[in-house]
């Protein structure tokens, strides 16, 4: 398997994920021509993607799915809830391209496996995915906290890409407002750098797994302070960067590294 993030972060998010013949992007929230430009720099033709996955249907996650699939003819996967809402921004699709399908429930895709689990964000159905070939990827953003089916659904994954959004000092000494602040604090809002450290000493099992934080907030945070917030916790639970585990930070406007798993 073949996994690159082309964007991350409160500005825009796109993942690339490949496996035999297929090629699937995990959301589309930046402007087309960027996802096409960032793909090409990693020598991918934008016409092989056979599909995209919605993680839900706020802008920075699906700006260009209704342009990309109409330009080349690309299938969309979301649910129900986020097929409805993120119409208003995608636009008309080609019916023969919707595939609905639910959360929690497993589906296979030409070469993939790939099972929906439930996050916890202010939109209409919120997912995070586990996708599977040869490996496992788990992809999980824009949640505020993690439940016992999204733990048991990742376990065991060689690769996590997990949401480390924001510093909470930075958050609380910046200048968003108050109503925003605890939003993305909240149980519906945004994981902190202190959240993700937790979440992967659930997760990682001192297999040399691959870490990629993602998601990060422009504004308060930065991959610096990210890094350091998840390694030092990590170490503090005897789980040790580049022995048990390596660490990278998924960049916020480029395609980041190239992981062949």
């Amino acid at each position: 398997m073949r996994y690159i993030s082309i964007a991350s972060g409160s500005s825009g998010n796109c993942q690339f994920v490949e496996y035999k013949n297929t090629r699937i992007l995990i959301d589309a929230g930046l402007s087309g021509k960027k996802i096409e430009n960032n793909l090409k720099s990693r020598g991918i033709d934008p016409s092989t993607i056979d599909a995209i996955l919605v993680t839900h249907e706020h802008r920075d996650h699906v700006t260009s799915v209704g342009v990309l699939s109409r330009r080349y003819n690309i299938k969309v996967f979301s649910n129900i809830e986020t097929a409805q809402a993120m119409t208003p921004v995608v636009k008309k699709i080609n019916s023969e391209n919707i595939y609905i399908f639910e959360n929690n429930r497993a589906f296979n895709f030409k070469d993939l496996k790939i099972k929906a689990f439930d996050t916890f964000h202010d939109c209409q159905k919120g997912c995070g995915f586990v996708i599977m070939g040869n490996k496992k990827i788990s992809l999980l953003t824009d949640t505020g906290w993690v439940n016992s089916n999204a733990f048991e659904s990742m376990k065991g994954s060689s690769l996590y890409y997990l949401e480390s959004n924001h510093d909470v000092d930075m958050l609380i000494n910046g200048r968003y407002t108050w109503a925003s602040k605890k939003r993305i604090m909240s149980t519906k809002g945004h994981l902190s750098n202190e959240n993700c450290a937790e979440v992967l000493e659930k997760l990682l099992s001192k297999n040399q797994e691959i870490v990629v934080l993602g998601h990060l907030s422009n504004e308060n945070n930065n991959p610096e302070i990210a890094a350091k917030t998840n390694e030092q916790y990590l170490n503090s639970k005897y789980i040790i960067r580049d022995v048990d585990y390596t660490l990278d930070v998924a960049p916020r406007y480029e395609a980041g590294k190239v992981y062949d798993l």
